[in-house]
């Protein structure tokens, strides 16, 4: 799985400087001292990071000026630990995305997100892309992550292999098993000294930051779109009479200020993205449809114990395939899991909103 040749063209896209040290320098030294073909995509600059800036530069103010300066930093770090894995300083590419805006980016529609995405898959042509984990807490990882399979199934290529690797652990389940690359002792040095070229983020975390640097990295194969797999947030999305029904496993102390993100293609093709802010009791909640800027009819909310349904009104006729869900409760910082995806069913859509038990898998939250 981890072969390459000299004719594949490896794309590594990071949320963050600091990412493509912290999840793929293993890979990555392999990759460039095979004269692998490498490009490394930062969504953003890693700007929004007040608490390390005022713990490195000693202010407690921070405005524009001092945010730009701060992210420049932070790519000059990211080149250097690119040079320490054996790349060049040529392999790395920056979108200067806002930092801890990439969720808004993705549900606005902007282009500055995905179509961008797709202009850099269309532009380098990638046989293998490593990307975040849809799964991953942070919101910045788990959004491009959406962002990137979104972009590429608009471009509606498949030749390309896509491993996600996982940077910040969700609190719920991962209901799938990930490939290991075995790194030796060397490998793993090599990827220590590039993690802590990252001076600015290792001076407050260096020992969470150094624990990254072991002989196993993880990556999971991504699931195609159109391909079922099981989901420990979103059990169940199916297309009953015109109304999309969906079944989440939420805990009751996620339901405090919650929402739901929807992003899908209908049957004509055009993405929707859709939010609908969720109340603490069963009844009907307004859905805006962020893309249309107005909004949608309003769904049906049922709580049932650990369990959320919702039943949103779709067009006469309308056809889905995949569907893009995030809930989000109330939260400091990181998010109890990220993004969820499910293949909308036909068959079953009347029945599990009845009652139908979760996987075996499953543990109630």
């Amino acid at each position: 799985m981890f072969s390459f040749s000299t004719s594949d063209r490896i794309l590594v896209v990071a949320p963050h400087p600091d990412d493509e040290s912290l999840a793929t320098a293993g890979l990555l030294q392999r990759m460039f001292a095979q004269k692998v073909a490498v490009r490394i995509l930062y969504a953003t600059n890693g700007d929004n990071n007040p608490w390390a800036q005022r713990y490195w530069e000693r202010r407690w103010r921070i405005g524009p000026t001092e945010r730009i300066r701060w992210g420049r930093r932070r790519c000059e770090e990211a080149l250097a630990a690119i040079t320490v894995l054996g790349g060049g300083r040529d392999s790395a590419k920056f979108m200067n995305l806002p930092d801890l805006g990439t969720t808004a980016l993705l549900m606005e529609g902007s282009s500055e997100l995905s179509s961008s995405l797709a202009d850099e898959i269309q532009d380098w042509q990638p046989t293998v892309a490593l990307i975040p984990a849809k799964f991953d807490a942070h919101p910045d990882h788990s959004a491009v992550s959406v962002a990137f399979s979104t972009a590429l199934e608009s471009i509606g290529t498949s030749r390309m292999r896509i491993w996600e690797y996982l940077v910040h652990a969700p609190r719920l389940p991962i209901m799938q098993a990930p490939v290991r690359l075995l790194l030796n002792a060397e490998e793993v040095e090599c990827k220590r000294r590039a993690i802590l070229c990252h001076e600015t983020q290792v001076a407050l975390s260096r020992t969470r930051f150094t624990r990254f640097a072991k002989a196993e990295e993880p990556y999971y194969p991504q699931i195609r779109a159109g391909t079922k797999a099981a989901d420990p947030r979103l059990v169940a999305a199916g297309l009953h009479e015109d109304v999309l029904r969906l079944q989440f496993y939420v805990s009751r102390r996620e339901r405090y200020n919650s929402k739901l993100l929807l992003l899908f293609r209908n049957s004509n093709g055009t993405c929707q993205r859709w939010r609908l802010p969720l109340a603490l009791r069963s009844g009907e909640a307004k859905v805006w449809d962020l893309a249309g800027g107005r909004p949608h009819q309003d769904s049906i909310v049922h709580w049932r114990g650990s369990r959320l349904f919702v039943d949103i009104p779709v067009a006469i006729g309308d056809e889905f395939g995949t569907v893009y869900a995030k809930f989000s409760g109330w939260k400091l910082f990181f998010d109890r899991s990220g993004w969820s995806r499910a293949v909308v069913s036909t068959t079953n859509a009347k029945s599990f909103l009845s009652g139908a038990k979760a996987p075996g898998t499953l543990t109630p939250l």
